[in-house]
């Protein structure tokens, strides 16, 4: 399933938990203005992040093998900034609806991105970049 499918997924089927159990809206104050950092943050990575691929003429699509690898601008500070900015985008839409089991819902989201999107991708990169995906890993955290 194409990660992009995978957070919304998991947006819709909070929707559909906050209409079956009724959660407590979540509210708080600064909210929008947390919620508005949060989408800028994660629009402008995922934005970012694709711009470099493209310029690097290398593959936007994770099932798809990368021909470079990428470790200066947003990769520099972070191996994933793609799904990071997903994450953020989907935390801000969950923000913006006061949606408890949308949030609640992004927690297994985040696992599966994290313990098989992600990891699936990284035994891919140290197969075929090697030694120069193990310095990059070793100096750049996966999401923060």
């Amino acid at each position: 399933m194409p990660p992009p499918a995978l957070y919304l997924g998991g947006l819709l089927m909070g929707y559909g938990i906050d209409r079956a159990i009724h959660f407590p809206a979540v509210q708080f104050p600064g909210s929008v203005w947390l919620t508005s950092l949060l989408a800028v943050f994660g629009l402008l990575l995922v934005v970012l992040a694709a711009l470099q691929l493209r310029r690097a003429r290398t593959t936007l699509m994770p099932h798809r093998a990368a021909s470079t690898l990428l470790t200066t601008g947003v990769f520099a500070m972070s191996r994933n900034p793609i799904y990071l900015g997903f994450s953020l985008l989907a935390i801000a839409a969950a923000l913006s609806q006061h949606s408890t089991g949308m949030l609640l819902m992004q927690l297994p989201v985040l696992w599966v991105i994290h313990s098989h999107v992600i990891a699936a991708e990284e035994a891919f990169h140290e197969q075929q970049f090697g030694e120069a995906w193990q310095q990059y890993r070793n100096r750049t955290r996966r999401w923060l």
